[in-house]
């Protein structure tokens, strides 16, 4: 068919008018008027489709952004106050106008970027909520008045999967702001009511007065339209009451609308302007004829032709050239809108890169990636992420074996390959990988079939996460429980060891025919079982106290050689039941340190019972004192079981022992090297242990800096001698019966006279006629305990200048501070060490003595 300019069929159409003017002028109107009705129509309607694209990808913009921080490691561990850090961080990057909100399934809010994270937030149930638990796909709600912000808000929300099921959902918040961008003079045009309306029909963001109209419905003839029909042109009157031609359309993807309304005065002005141009052309064509036909046929083939170069550029995302031809109103306003298009495309275009460029940031920082492999090749394709896991790009998939995955991992990953090849589906591993540096690491590795139009597994995706921080974080949460229980069940023994002859010989001392002889034996029993037992709760509590930074040492400048000596003899008797031989090598000079002496001796009598305890019988053991210009070394070696070199990494380490015989005769808590370490550490010196392996022998080597020698001239204190002993009035105030009659019973075979009771009442009118001259009070009484007890004695006249003892199960520095307080002049530990208390009654009795 032959193609004729547009000139030629203008000055056809002004010849056969000439006769019939009127008439021609008439059709040519309407036809005219339909023409370009239609085809502003058809520009507004791409428009609001236009528009319809930005809002998906605007909200699609905030799903991208709640399903990257649905992805957090700190969301997995329920770290919640570091997901609000980074939420807010990455909001900050993403622009304003946007919250991040975590939700239980209640609608509980349990962290929200609007306000300071620990503030009180409110419950906010919803049906998107409920239906992204239900189903584990994101979701966008409808307009709602936000509970926290106070504003209409719409929520895109994505399910927080953790441990396979969805246990949060995280909402990013809109407000009507987040669209202000799209609706502005560019793409709406002078005059026009354009809205944002969600899928019920509620308007979202308007550009016309949207503080009267966001948050209310559509207008009913539009929300009818709306609900029949995905897209076209209605009739209604605005909110404002003007009558209008409304353009709508519904997004497939999230069933939002975007509707412009253009006023009806507009519209006609639009259609009828180039109207009434066109029919005064035809009233003066009688008088200019063809001249002025092939005027007005030339602007029109200009016009037209010049939209080609716009178009084509808008095609291949170049900038348009300038309009410089255009004479037509309506090719104008397509040239405008070719441009504004253009604008939008660019601008989107811009936003995207930036988009894309955090998300590939946010990957690279979390460690987590995407790849796609095309089958049946084998190719690989991955995100920009994945090198930096693996530290280099990985080859195809066959090539990985044993220099990307160790065979168990390839074997594991190829058995899953397969199975979705056949089946379809998606499936789930954690694999350890060899990474470039030559360590190993582990990922987490997701897997879905991708199919064709066939239904044939075409290719798979998925990605990739490295969670070897996860991994070792749990294997040493495992390795610390196994031995939280090995040591709870060692406590357990150890306990009972001594018990079974406490409990043993608590029967017999029943039995009326036991001679005096046996009494004693049995009494020396179990006075040495109740000493373990308070050994092994001594410590206990030493290492606790030790560890925490409780224990204050009393440092004053002494001789190590006198240290090793009190150490050494107090393992005199283990050396002979074992049959050990120690020597030692001590240098003739003093060796001068500033330290605690009894936490010293404590150090080293702990490596020595350590190394009798595990060398066998008739063993020998060496501790020996080496010196330099600043510094001196402990050395205390023996020839028992040794250590073997994943052992000698842990020694110091709480709880830990090395193999224990089946019967558990050896005996201990595993605390005691760590207690070694940590006074060692508060005299600024330092441990260490070698041995050469099993069966070979230890040796451990304490190193303290040296002190300058100590000058001439010291004296020793002189040691008064005892006075004469004076009978004491005891009283002894205790609940638990047998412990008080048993403390009655060895203080009366001391000599001197005792008052026994057991409500602290009771002892307070006993008092008053009894008239003792030491009190010995239980902490723990009923109705009144031992510190209100000690202050109401201290105030009776009758007892206010007694000796007042405690006697506890509780022997913690502050429980020593209280007591004192209270105005107890001493503080005994239960079991109570006889000694001590010997000691105590002895003193109170020579003063006693002496003032007579």
């Amino acid at each position: 068919m032959p193609r004729r300019p547009l000139r030629a069929y203008l000055l056809w159409l002004v010849l056969v008018t000439l006769l019939p003017g009127v008439v021609g002028a008439s059709l040519l109107f309407v036809h005219q008027y339909q023409k370009s009705r239609a085809q502003f129509e058809r520009n507004t309607m791409q428009t609001v489709r236009a528009l319809v694209h930005t809002v998906d990808s605007k909200l699609l913009q905030a799903q991208v952004i709640a399903q990257t921080l649905s992805t957090l490691d700190a969301l997995q561990d329920r770290d919640f106050p570091l997901v609000h850090r980074q939420a807010r961080e990455a909001l900050q990057l993403a622009g304003d106008g946007m919250t991040a909100v975590l939700r239980e399934r209640s609608g509980q809010q349990i962290l929200n970027t609007a306000v300071v994270y620990g503030e009180r937030l409110p419950l906010e149930p919803s049906d998107s909520l409920e239906k992204v638990f239900a189903s584990g796909r994101p979701g966008i709600s409808r307009v709602f008045i936000g509970k926290v912000v106070g504003e209409p808000t719409v929520s895109v929300d994505v399910p927080v999967m953790i441990d396979g099921s969805v246990a949060y959902v995280l909402s990013i918040g809109v407000r009507p702001g987040y669209f202000d961008d799209m609706l502005t003079p560019r793409s709406v045009s002078d005059g026009a009511r354009a809205s944002v309306v969600d899928a019920g029909g509620t308007i979202f963001a308007r550009n016309l007065s949207p503080e009267r109209f966001v948050g209310n419905r559509v207008t009913d003839p539009l929300f009818r339209a709306m609900q029949h029909q995905r897209e076209g042109i209605v009739q209604s009157v605005s909110q404002e009451g003007v009558a209008l031609l409304t353009f709508y359309s519904r997004s497939e993807a999230t069933g939002w609308h975007v509707a412009i309304g253009m006023p009806r005065s507009n519209l006609n002005q639009v259609l009828f302007e180039p109207l009434a141009a066109l029919l005064t052309g035809v009233l003066l064509l009688f008088a200019v004829g063809l001249w002025l036909a092939w005027q007005i046929g030339g602007r029109l083939a200009r016009s037209v032709q010049a939209l080609t170069a716009p178009a084509v550029a808008l095609g291949k995302g170049e900038t348009p050239p300038r309009f410089t031809q255009v004479h037509v109103k309506e090719a104008a306003e397509v040239a405008e809108a070719i441009s504004a298009a253009s604008t939008l495309l660019g601008e989107r275009a811009q936003a995207l890169a930036i988009k894309e460029a955090e998300l590939r940031d946010a990957h690279r920082m979390a460690r987590f990636g995407t790849w796609h492999m095309q089958l049946p090749g084998g190719d690989l394709f991955t995100s920009e992420s994945v090198p930096h896991i693996y530290g280099r790009e990985l080859p195809p998939f066959d090539e990985q074996r044993g220099s990307v995955l160790p065979e168990e991992s390839w074997q594991r990953a190829s058995a899953l390959i397969r199975e979705l090849q056949r089946t379809g589906g998606s499936g789930r591993l954690q694999l350890q990988v060899l990474h470039a540096e030559g360590h190993r690491i582990w990922i987490d590795l997701h897997c879905e079939a991708v199919q064709d139009g066939d239904a044939r597994v075409s290719a798979l995706r998925g990605t990739i996460q490295d969670v070897t921080d996860r991994v070792n974080a749990e294997e040493a949460l495992r390795q610390a429980d196994q031995r939280k229980n090995e040591f709870l069940a060692m406590l357990a023994h150890e306990l009972r060891n001594p018990l079974a002859p406490i409990a043993s010989g608590a029967q017999l001392l029943g039995h009326d025919t036991l001679d005096p002889a046996r009494t004693r034996q049995i009494s020396g029993i179990i006075a040495r079982q109740a000493r373990h037992m308070a050994g092994l709760v001594d410590d206990l509590l030493d290492v606790s106290r030790v560890t925490r930074g409780l224990v204050t040492l009393s440092k004053v400048r002494l001789d190590v050689n006198e240290v090793l000596a009190e150490a050494m003899e107090q393992v005199q008797e283990p050396l002979r039941q074992r049959g050990h031989t120690l020597t030692s090598s001590l240098p003739a000079t003093p060796a001068w340190v500033m330290g605690d002496r009894k936490r010293l001796v404590q150090v080293v009598g702990n490596l020595l019972h350590n190394a009798v305890k595990f060398t066998p019988a008739g063993g020998k053991l060496r501790v020996a004192l080496e010196l330099d210009a600043s510094r001196l070394r402990i050395v205390v070696a023996d020839n028992g079981i040794g250590m073997l070199p994943e052992e000698l990494d842990r020694a110091f380490e709480m709880f830990v022992q090395g193999e224990r015989t089946p019967d558990r005769t050896q005996g201990g808590l595993g605390i005691g090297l760590a207690l070694v370490r940590s006074l060692v550490q508060l005299h600024g010196g330092s441990v260490r242990v070698e041995s050469p392996g099993q069966g070979q022998g230890s040796t451990f080597i304490v190193t303290l800096p040296r002190s300058e020698a100590r000058s001439a001239g010291s004296s020793a204190a002189n040691t008064p001698e005892a006075g004469a002993l004076q009978q004491l009035k005891v009283l002894v105030v205790d609940d638990n019966i047998d412990a008080a009659q048993v403390l009655a019973m060895y203080v009366s075979a001391a000599g001197h006279e005792v008052a026994v009771e057991h409500d602290p009442f009771d002892a307070l009118r006993r008092a008053a006629q009894f008239v003792p001259d030491a009190c010995l009070l239980d902490i723990g009484l009923p109705g009144m305990d031992g510190h209100e007890l000690a202050r109401r004695l201290r105030a009776a006249p009758a007892t206010a200048n007694a000796l007042l003892v405690a006697v506890t199960g509780y022997g913690q520095s502050q429980d020593r501070d209280a007591s004192s307080q209270a105005g107890f002049d001493h503080h005994l530990v239960k079991p109570v060490d006889m000694t001590d208390l010997d000691r105590i009654l002895t003193a109170a009795a020579s003063g006693a003595a002496a003032a007579v």
